[in-house]
């Protein structure tokens, strides 16, 4: 089946916790391994960026559930593509928290992801965000 790659950006409904993270990895691995989906969520200061990568139906209808989850509001579908290979092919469900990851790729993403907030888009996010991360996370693992 061809794949298909998905991102979208939501704003949190109240404060994640580490413990709240740590449940919401646990049950999207889980899940995502059932339904062959990769990805990688970015979390920034109440905001999201989230990955996610499979087969196209798959994945659309993971995303309209997410629409309706009650953690999220905001939900801004920012691309949908077919792509020949999966970026976060080892991952299932990866995660990277912009508030406590501070190396340089992750202070070159989070301003990336608050110029978008504030309109001030030079790269489109979505590929700003795979040419900052794709090459150190292929042969990743988490």
């Amino acid at each position: 089946m061809p794949l298909h790659q998905l991102i979208y950006q939501s704003r949190e409904t109240h404060k994640y916790t580490s413990h709240d993270f740590v449940e919401l990895l646990e049950v999207s691995r889980r899940n995502n391994d059932n339904l062959n989906i990769t990805g990688c969520l970015f979390y920034n200061g109440g905001w999201i960026v989230q990955v996610l990568e499979g087969e196209k139906h798959v994945i659309e209808n993971l995303y309209e559930k997410i629409t309706q989850d009650t953690r999220h509001k905001d939900c801004n579908l920012m691309q949908s593509i077919p792509i020949e290979k999966r970026v976060f092919s080892k991952w299932s469900m990866g995660m990277i928290n912009l508030d406590t990851d501070k190396d340089s790729k992750y202070r070159e993403l989070k301003a990336a992801m608050d110029d978008y907030q504030d309109g001030k888009v030079a790269i489109p996010l979505p590929i700003k965000l795979l040419r900052i991360f794709s090459q150190d996370y292929q042969s990743s693992t988490l």
